[in-house]
């Protein structure tokens, strides 16, 4: 019979073989690097979670554009009083009714007039120990827009004398703020570019595309309180526009190189 002899160069090689398999097959081995006989290392495997974040900027932007009111709403009220419900109820809508009649006079549209407001109640004297019913009160309120500013203090003057004996508020705002709106969008996020521009060049580092882009807006109509005007009065109702900002702000994060 024919023997073979191992070498103990073989020996060493197939121990180091041994050793690699080892490696590769254990979890445990493989996770942490080994020494290999030739002095090289096996390395250990990728984990796609301990890869670094991409770094990054993150900015604040503004963007405003300021415009004149072009539209004004008005509520307006009227009030009635007598001894019955029914005949507060009636009183008062005779008198808005008056009060539509002279609106639609200024060729305000159907769609522009809205009630906003029925109400009817009891009327008390508390003068005595106990209270008294003495009669009834009804009141109404109609939303108007105005679209021509000019006509507006005529209108009010108008529904006044036709009946109308409260003014609840006046708002002027815009009637299509979109183009404004776009306007201070488009700026804001000019303003933010900038910014992280100035920052990446203030670091020594490249800016790249946006990675993230978060925006908050708030165009709204400016309020003017305004009061009644005393029935008869001589003098018309002034209307000041003034103006209000349509403003945009966004929050933008780069990615830098």
């Amino acid at each position: 019979m024919r023997r073979t002899s191992l070498t103990g160069s073989t020996i060493v090689a197939l121990g180091a073989l041994a050793l690699a398999a080892a490696a590769i097959a254990s979890p445990a081995l493989a996770g942490r690097a080994q020494p290999a006989p030739a002095g090289g290392s096996l390395l250990p495997a990728v984990n796609a979670s301990d890869a670094t974040a991409q770094p990054s900027i993150t900015v604040h932007g503004t963007g405003t554009v300021t415009l004149t009111p072009d539209m004004a709403t008005v509520v307006l009220g009227v009030q009635a009083q007598a001894s019955t419900a029914k005949a507060a109820q009636s009183n008062a809508s005779a008198s808005m009714n008056a009060v539509i009649a002279a609106v639609k006079r200024h060729n305000i549209a159907a769609a522009d007039m809205a009630t906003v407001n029925i109400s009817l109640g009891p009327v008390y004297d508390y003068s005595g120990n106990s209270q008294k019913l003495v009669g009834w009160q009804a009141s109404q309120s109609l939303s108007v827009k105005d679209r021509n500013l000019n006509d507006t203090g005529s209108l009010i003057d108008d529904a006044v004398a036709a009946g109308a004996n409260s003014v609840q508020g006046v708002t002027l705002s815009v009637a299509d703020p979109s183009a404004a709106t776009a306007q201070a969008r488009a700026a804001a996020v000019a303003d933010a570019k900038a910014r992280a521009q100035g920052l990446a060049s203030a670091a020594g580092v490249t800016l790249g595309s946006p990675i993230s882009i978060e925006e908050t807006s708030a165009p709204s109509p400016t309020p003017v309180a305004m009061a009644a005007p005393a029935a008869g009065a001589m003098a018309s109702t002034p209307i000041v526009p003034g103006s209000f900002d349509v403003t945009v702000t966004v929050d933008i994060t780069y990615a830098i190189d």
